[in-house]
């Protein structure tokens, strides 16, 4: 099978996993009172995570105060909930910095741009934002610097009455109350319950502002008493409810795994990092947002992965990481970074002629490269194994003995991950067990008397004859009946055995067995021994 048809195969599962392989973190806030130096933001649900795993790291990758403790970044979650999407788990207020009082949790982009705007908190570096700067907040000194794409689009429950497409005409009748049963639109009949993120919440302007696009240019009027606020991105009012719908960020989603995600409408949208504009050029601000700082660096790409999102591609590569903008960052420039993989590849061969090889695929932190992985023999390809965490095995026969050249090659599914191939590789693969040597025949010649005085000691030679060049070694025993009488070492092909078990009176029946060893064939003979009376 080629590794085109195996990607095919393992694709759609591939993007699938890719959405739901992660778990959000229930309480991301610092676990320390920020002090003077470090770089405090909060706002935007949306990429709390992200900056999170940004500030500390995530699956063993470090973030960004693992090289910086003097100073840190730091992020405020906003607004967290219990499943019954009611009770608040995090706290109501927060201290942005030691010696500063607390202050009422900023829930939302916009709660976090107010406060960098005239007359806000000076204990605030940066907002996250999930939506761009409004002419306001340009006019009054905002710039963002843009790090991760995500993409919008219109959530329900696994077990949604809702068809699974929407357009974009029928989302714009359930916002404005005029579309009100699923079953009118192909679905199973049940009352639309149509939810918007709470006022501030950049997710909400941002839907807003695609409301406006579906219809024409023209602002959508929201039928507030059949659509309801919930906090951006609570899966609580969704997930259980087969008649709920509502906005959400796919990488949010992904995060909790518990939503369906319809298709029909999706809009892709940059996240921001908002600064003061006197900040922008400060040493803080571009050695974490800027072009060449640690969210545009190849450090954070699997950070930003694992929170749900896709790294924005570096200036340097064309693309708008860490480009300041005071004004929406266009969607043909939201081109995205890959996670850097590596592979290498070792193999086993425990009979002749087979191999089995094994190819490791790394990279990346809680999310794993997904895809498939070609191996070659001495520059063919001689099969191909799907990537399951983190590896790929194929078992090869018909091979030649001895020393070969092995490689393996990884092809990634989806957008995430950027291919690689192994170093040329030394296997040796096992030669046929030799044949064992042909053993030699063998038979036995005694020279006892044929009969003794009774008493009389007796003893007389077995010779081992043999047909093979060398005298034959090992044991010969001598046995009357079931009773050895009498044993000895054959050297040079003889041994002298005296009896030392008494015989009977009259005639003995006598075997003499030679056991044989790795180079000649068992032997036995039989003779018969006198004894007078």
């Amino acid at each position: 099978m080629s590794v085109r048809r195996l990607l095919a195969g393992v694709a759609a599962a591939s993007l699938a996993t890719t959405a739901l392989a992660m778990a959000a973190p229930a309480q991301a806030d610092p676990s320390f009172v920020p002090d003077a130096d470090d770089i405090v933001g909060v706002g935007s649900d949306t990429s709390m995570f992200a900056l999170t795993y940004l500030a500390d790291g995530n699956a063993g990758v470090a973030g960004f105060n693992a090289s910086n403790p003097a100073r840190r970044l730091v992020s405020f979650d906003a607004k967290t909930f219990a499943p019954d999407g009611i009770t608040q788990t995090n706290s109501t207020t927060v201290t942005l910095r030691a010696g500063s009082a607390a202050i009422t949790r900023p829930n939302g982009s916009t709660e976090g741009k107010n406060l960098l705007r005239t007359g806000g908190n000076l204990d605030v570096n940066y907002a996250r934002s999930s939506s761009s700067i409004s002419t306001a907040e340009a006019s009054d000194g905002l710039v963002g610097f843009p790090f991760a794409k995500d993409t919008l689009a219109m959530a329900t429950s696994k077990t949604s009455n809702a068809p699974a497409a929407l357009t974009e005409a029928q989302i714009v009748d359930i916002y404005e109350g005029d579309l009100t049963d699923w079953a009118t639109i192909g679905g199973a009949s049940g009352q639309i319950k149509p939810y918007i993120p709470q006022p501030g919440s950049g997710t909400r302007n941002f839907f807003v502002a695609e409301l406006k696009r579906m219809n024409g240019g023209v602002d959508v009027v929201i039928n507030t008493s059949k659509v309801a606020p919930v906090q951006e991105h609570s899966d609580a009012p969704i997930k259980d409810d087969p008649n709920a719908v509502a906005p959400f960020s796919v990488g949010r989603a992904g995060l909790l795994g518990t939503l369906r995600i319809e298709t029909g409408f999706s809009a892709a949208r940059a996240l921001y990092n908002i600064v003061r504009q006197p900040d922008v050029s400060s040493e803080w601000a571009q050695a974490m947002f800027g072009t060449n700082g640690f969210a545009c660096s190849p450090a954070a790409t699997s950070l930003i992965l694992d929170a749900g999102f896709e790294q924005l591609l570096s200036s340097s590569q064309g693309g708008k990481c860490g480009v300041t903008t005071t004004s929406s960052t266009a969607v043909s420039d939201l081109l995205t970074a890959k996670v850097n993989t590596t592979t290498t590849v070792a193999g086993a061969s425990a009979t002749a002629g087979a191999l089995t090889l094994t190819a490791t695929v790394g990279g990346g932190g809680a999310l794993k490269p997904q895809g498939v992985v070609a191996f070659s023999v001495d520059g063919a390809t001689r099969g191909q194994g799907v990537v399951t965490g983190g590896k790929a095995t194929v078992n090869l026969t018909g091979l030649t003995a001895g020393a070969h050249k092995v490689k393996a090659v990884f092809t990634p599914t989806g957008a995430a991950f950027n291919g690689s191939s192994s170093a040329d590789t030394d296997v040796t693969v096992a030669a046929a067990a030799p044949a064992p040597a042909a053993k030699a025949k063998t038979t036995l010649k005694e020279t006892y008397k044929a009969s003794y005085a009774k008493g009389a000691v007796v003893k007389g030679k077995v010779k081992v004859k043999e047909s093979a060049t060398g005298a034959a070694t090992g044991k010969v025993v001598i046995k009357r009946g079931t009773k050895t009488v009498g044993k000895g070492t054959v050297k040079n092909g003889v041994v002298v055995i005296k009896l030392t078990k008494t015989l009977k009176t009259g005639k003995n029946k006598l075997v003499a067995t030679y056991a044989g060893n790795s180079a000649f064939v068992a032997s036995k003979l039989k003779f018969t021994i006198t004894i007078k009376g």
